[in-house]
């Protein structure tokens, strides 16, 4: 089993696909990529997303700022468990650095009240510089979790090393409104993000696809042949949005005094 990374540097860009597309898709990279031995037959994973109640994360990537960063925890399984990852997304211009740091699930609580147990050890110097840099820009910005996200995700890296290229399929993405320090969402809460804001309905699969350095060539003769467009918007920049214009497209309660009654409607 390949080694469990906590760093990333590459470019990231977003598509949203049919059902089609997504099955054409796999079948013509099937000569370049294999299934990612962490995910065999895909696998859940939940995200709890943390912003100021001025939403400033989520602002700077609407501004389009050249420097933003994003805090969020995520875990793996259905319903999650196992360890947490903490995690410090930046992207500067048109690259997307992440660092992780992996911790126990009991102790989110305790480090998202800024409290370090005195029984967390993490394995590395470069996990103890992420998860301090995670709770500084938590205390900076007076970040709190606002937004769980979910969704059944298949993953795929490249048969060849060099290429460096991962594509990971998103399906049966939802959102719901944080309970707290928790990645333990309702159940019946959950909406689904497909069919929200203007993502049509019948592209129900979010395909990201990852590279380092220069992308092969086979990658852009794909986006061409089918014809992708780029989504602009991160999963966690939609559900926000989504949930603040509301059905009825009007701005929606203050993020801070979220979970709103309106949290309980059902995917």
């Amino acid at each position: 089993m390949k080694k469990q990374l906590t760093s990333f540097e590459r470019f990231e860009y977003k598509y949203w696909v049919t059902d089609a597309q997504a099955k054409q898709l796999l079948e013509l990279t099937a000569p370049y990529l294999v299934c990612d031995d962490w995910a065999q037959g895909g696998q859940r994973n939940t995200s709890l997303y943390l912003d100021s109640d001025d939403a400033d994360f989520m602002e700077l990537h609407v501004q389009g700022a050249p420097d933003r960063s994003k805090l969020r925890i995520r875990a793996y399984g259905n319903p999650p468990s196992g360890p947490a990852f903490l995690e410090v997304k930046r992207k500067i211009k048109r690259v997307t650095f992440k660092d992780r740091a992996v911790v126990p699930m009991e102790m989110v609580p305790a480090l998202l009240r800024g409290e370090i147990p005195p029984d967390l050890k993490l394995k590395t110097a470069d996990e103890q510089r992420t998860l301090d840099h995670f709770l500084y820009l938590m205390m900076t910005f007076r970040a709190t979790p606002q937004v769980l996200i979910t969704c059944s995700r298949e993953a795929y890296t490249s048969i060849e090393p060099a290429d460096g290229v991962r594509l990971t399929f998103d399906r049966d993405v939802c959102y719901q409104p944080a309970r707290g320090p928790s990645l333990i969402g309702d159940p019946k809460a959950w909406i689904h993000l497909c069919g929200q804001m203007n993502y049509e309905a019948q592209a129900s699969t979010l395909i990201e696809l990852k590279f380092r350095g220069i992308a092969p060539l086979w990658t852009s003769e794909l986006v061409q042949r089918l014809r992708l467009s780029i989504s602009a918007s991160s999963k966690y920049v939609m559900a926000m949005q989504s949930y603040q214009l509301g059905s009825d497209g009007l701005i929606g309660p203050d993020l801070a005094q979220w979970p709103p009654a309106r949290a309980t409607r059902g995917a």
